[in-house]
Parts: structure tokens; sequence; C-alpha cells
């Protein structure tokens, strides 16, 4: 319980200390950082253990050996908090959800189509469409949990999953990629959503029609006829589809008055509507119920999270200021000048490079931008924003070693290569390419 309270109430200090300016505060939430990050730590199996412990090593010896003062070692360890607190506060979004039995009554329909692969295909990864944009990584765990008794071949639920949730990735606020991305570029996550949505919708297009299973021929195998939705599924699924419409709208009506980062209004959301269904339909035995279930998902499935992020953000930091930073300057600068098509394929190979050996996103993209920013290249901000974010998408959805990769593996119980490779392969390679033209089509229309 005690490492539960301090990983909470370093969520909400990161929150007070976005709002209060107060040095004490900022010193607080720093030191609590620091707590959270070994009583996790504790936790962890010993390879996470060794290769957290060493970025956060290595990135406090180069700090110091670049010269840097102890207490600007804070600002590394803070860093990432923003993403991190959202990883922790989004599953909240699911309680309405699960307690009203949207998504039960959701998932009850696919029960039905569990027959026919191609209707099953298309209702699994519409439902992964609509609930991935707010819960993040928990809408792959708890989708699966409601559909793992249902009998999918495992290759069709794996494109499912990829289909329906790698678009979210390139759009959603509720994701780190788009939200560093945004935070470090200093650009409204409004401007940037037209760019996003667009690429999403022909990522999901294109996913849906060329790589769905062979329609079955029903009259010859006897299959019944596609079933209909009851009035009662119905009323839920245009309920779920509000609901993160309505969390969406408010998120950039939020921007939009209070011009704060996109990331800290993720968070308040991840508080805010929860709590509010709470006050409106929850009791005090729902409200314990889901606190303990809520405690344990926490401390369970977010401990390498938060040492990963937490080490990152030192060693990045760190990183930035070294001539590592020149380096990556320079060869953009170099690729920018031969083409912005150039430039794309090595942020891509790059980023997917270093996924693949065991170097998180978290820590190359912002290098990226850092260096982007001060090489001063002539490249609209929006197309630099979608070539990282599309990077960060792609690597994660193939690199073993990453969590979507894991997390889809494990569901269908085959290893990483198999599923990201010779199962989905060519959506990947289909999507690289279409996402290459989609920048020079930036490109055109924006310069």
């Amino acid at each position: 319980m005690l490492r539960f309270a301090l990983i909470l109430t370093m969520c909400f200090l990161y929150i007070i200390d976005a709002f209060i300016a107060s040095g004490t505060v900022s010193i607080f939430y720093s030191i609590l950082t620091v707590i959270v990050f070994f009583t996790s730590w504790l936790l962890l199996e010993k390879k996470s253990k060794i290769f957290t412990l060493s970025l956060l090593i290595i990135g406090m010896i180069i700090h110091y050996s670049a010269n840097g003062r102890g207490l600007a070692l804070f600002q590394g360890i803070t860093q990432n908090m923003p993403l991190l607190a959202i990883l922790i506060l989004a599953p909240l979004l699911s309680v309405p959800l699960k307690r009203e039995g949207i998504i039960g009554s959701t998932v009850s329909y696919l029960d039905e189509l569990k027959n026919n692969p191609r209707n099953i295909f298309y209702g699994l990864s519409s439902v992964m469409v609509i609930v991935s944009p707010i819960l993040n990584m928990g809408a792959l765990r708890i989708v699966h949990g409601l559909v793992e008794n249902i009998k999918i071949a495992p290759k069709i639920l794996s494109k499912s999953y990829y289909i329906g949730f790698t678009p979210a990735v390139i759009w959603s606020p509720f994701f780190a990629s788009v939200g560093i991305v945004i935070f470090y570029l200093d650009i409204t996550y409004m401007s940037y959503l037209p760019v996003g949505i667009a690429f999403a919708l022909i990522q999901l297009i294109c996913g849906m029609l060329l790589f769905r299973p062979k329609a079955l021929k029903e009259q010859k195998l006897d299959i019944p006829n596609l079933p209909q939705l009851d009035d009662g599924q119905k009323k839920h699924i245009f309920l779920l589809i509000s609901y993160v419409f309505l969390i969406i709208v408010m998120l950039i009506s939020m921007e939009q008055w209070l011009h704060k980062s996109m990331l800290l209004l993720v968070s308040i959301i991840c508080l805010s509507v929860p709590m509010f269904w709470f006050i409106v339909r929850g009791s005090l035995a729902v409200l314990k119920n889901e606190f303990f279930l809520y405690k344990d998902k926490v401390l369970m499935q977010t401990k390498t999270e938060i040492c990963l992020f937490l080490s990152a953000g030192v060693f990045g930091n760190a990183i930035s200021n070294t001539p590592v930073k020149a380096v990556i300057e320079q060869t953009m600068q170099w690729a920018s000048v031969r083409s912005v098509g150039i430039l794309f394929i090595f942020i891509v190979v790059c980023v997917t490079i270093l996924a693949m050996i065991g170097v998180h996103q978290i820590i190359i993209i912002p290098l990226i931008l850092t260096a982007l920013i001060s090489a001063d290249i002539d490249i609209h901000p929006l197309i630099i924003a979608f070539m990282c974010i599309f990077s960060w998408m792609l690597s994660a959805a193939i690199s073993p070693l990453n969590a979507m990769n894991i997390i889809i593996s494990s569901c269908v119980k085959r290893n990483g290569v198999t599923v990201a490779y010779q199962w989905n392969g060519m959506y990947f390679l289909f999507t690289s390419i279409a996402a290459l033209t989609y920048v020079y089509v930036l490109n055109f229309m924006l310069s």
C-alpha cells in the first residue's frame, strides 16, 4: 500500500507543480520521484533491474562528466513524468465503461461472430479502434481479457490487434508518441490532429481492406448470417463512441482554454472523468472494489515502465548535453538537404534499430527532436512531428523488446518475431511505404 500511495502522490505532485510555481513543491516532487524509482526497482526482475539501474548510473556519470550540477540532475529524473503519469492514470478511464456494461456488451457481440474469420476480424479491429485512443496499452489487456475465451485463431487475433491499435499511436494524445513529440516541438495538439488523424484513417482503411481474412462461402459451409445488434448493444456501442469523442473534445477545449501541455491535460482528464462518474453513478462499495483492483494493476503492470521512464529521463537529459547530440544534428542536416524522404528513412531506421536492441523510443526520439530543433532544419514542424511519431509506432510494433509487441505476442501465445514479421510483416511494409508517400504529400502541401 505504501508503494501505491507514493506513486499516486508523485502523480498528484506532478499536476500541482505544473500549476504552482513553488520551489518547495518542486524539490519535494523530485525527491519523491527518486524514492518511487527505487521502491519500484526492488520489484523488478533481474534483467530489468540491471537495465534500468545502468541507465540511471550512466546518465548520472555523463551528467557530472559534462560539468552538470547536482540539482540539474533532478530535471532528468522528472523529465518523462508527464508520460508516466498518463500510463499510470489512463486505466482509470475504463472504470465507467466496465461498470456500465459498455465494453462487456460490445464484446458479447463478437462472440456471435467467432465462426466467421472476416467478421470477427472486422468486429475486433473496430472495438480496438474505438477504445485504444483513451485506454493506451490498457486497451490490449482489457479487450483481450474479455475475448480470450472466444476461440479466435491467433493469426486473426494479432492482425485485429495491430490494425485496430496502431492507428491510435499516430494521433491519440493519450500515447507517449504523440505527447512527447508535440511537447518538444512546442506545437498545439489541435494543429497536429488533422495530420495524425488523416494518416490513421489511411492506415486503418488499408489494413482493413488489404489484410482481412478470406471471405467464407457461407452457403456451402453452413455459416450463419451476420448476427444483428440488439437495441442494448447498439446503445452501448453508441455510448462507447460518444465517451471517446467527448474526452477528445474536452482535451482540445481545455488546451485552447488553459494553454497548458496536452500531457498535463490528459492526466487531469484521467482523474476527473472517473471521479465525476463515481459521484454521479458509483457507490462506496464500487469505489472500494475498483480502488483495490487499480492498486494491484499499478503495482504489477507498471513497475517496469516507472523505472524505465524515470531512468531514461536521466540518461536522455545527460546525453543531450554531449557531442552525441552534435553528431545526430549533423546527420539530420545532411539528410534534410538531400530530401525529406531521406530524412524520414533515416529517422525510421535509426529509431527501429535502436528499439530492436532495447533502446526505448523515449530515449532516442527526444534526442532526435532536440537535434532537429537545434539544427534549424527548414522542414515544417508538423512533418517532423509525423516522422517521429510514425517511427515510434513502427519500432514499438515490430521490436520484440517493446511493450506493444510483447503484449500482443503474449496474448496470442506466439513469439514476437512470428507475430510482427511472419503474420503482419506485409502490413508494416505497406504502412511504411504509405507513410513515406504521405511525408512527400505533406511537404508539398505545407512548404
